[in-house]
């Protein structure tokens, strides 16, 4: 079975991740991993009830199970809305204490992250409750790409302005391999900072 890439999109709540997601695999005739920690705070779990460690456990467990698991059924590349990373940063928010129980899933790698930006409205849906820390999180979402040592962006913009700029990295690291963009897509984001 050839190497299948792995696309992670990070980006703090409202921001476009899934729409994103979806798209680009639908623009890649490939598959994508939604966000587990959705579903299960919808159905999982008593509306209103206090958070437990043990549930950030379970939704970064599962969202990566899920993800290794229809990386096996994907075609070349595989994008995830979200990761580890993200279900640790929701952990510190509700709890006010890192989470110790998925280290390993956090420090998971991708061939590309995609950070969505804050260009666009926060929109309450009945589950997102962060905008005050929108700010802080996007900003974890920069650190947390910029240190991976994996290729990254910054998407802004319209949606369609946001898929064809994340679709030429996602071929750019299908044709060329993680080294070679590395440094393009940090040059890029050193002049964006100027």
């Amino acid at each position: 079975m050839p190497d299948v890439k792995r696309v992670c999109l990070l980006g703090a709540e409202s921001t476009g991740k899934t729409t994103l997601a979806g798209a680009l695999a639908s623009r890649f005739g490939t598959l994508w991993n939604p966000e587990y920690g959705r579903p299960y705070t919808q159905m999982g779990r008593p509306a209103g009830a206090p958070w437990t460690s043990w549930e950030f456990t379970h939704i970064a467990r599962l969202h990566c199970w899920y993800e290794d698991f229809l990386a096996g059924f994907a075609h070349r590349v595989l994008f995830s809305d979200t990761d580890a990373f993200t279900t640790a940063l929701f952990h510190e928010v509700y709890l006010g204490s890192p989470a110790t129980e998925f280290e390993d899933l956090v420090e998971r790698t991708y061939d590309l992250f995609v950070v969505c930006g804050l260009d666009v409205p926060w929109r309450h849906d009945g589950l997102r409750a962060f905008e005050a820390q929108r700010l802080w999180m996007h900003e974890q979402y920069l650190q947390r790409a910029r240190e991976s040592g994996s290729p990254w962006l910054l998407v802004e913009g319209q949606p369609e302005v946001r898929i064809v700029s994340a679709a030429a990295a996602v071929e750019q690291v299908l044709r060329d391999g993680p080294d070679t963009k590395s440094t393009q897509f940090r040059r890029q984001e050193r002049q964006r900072e100027r």
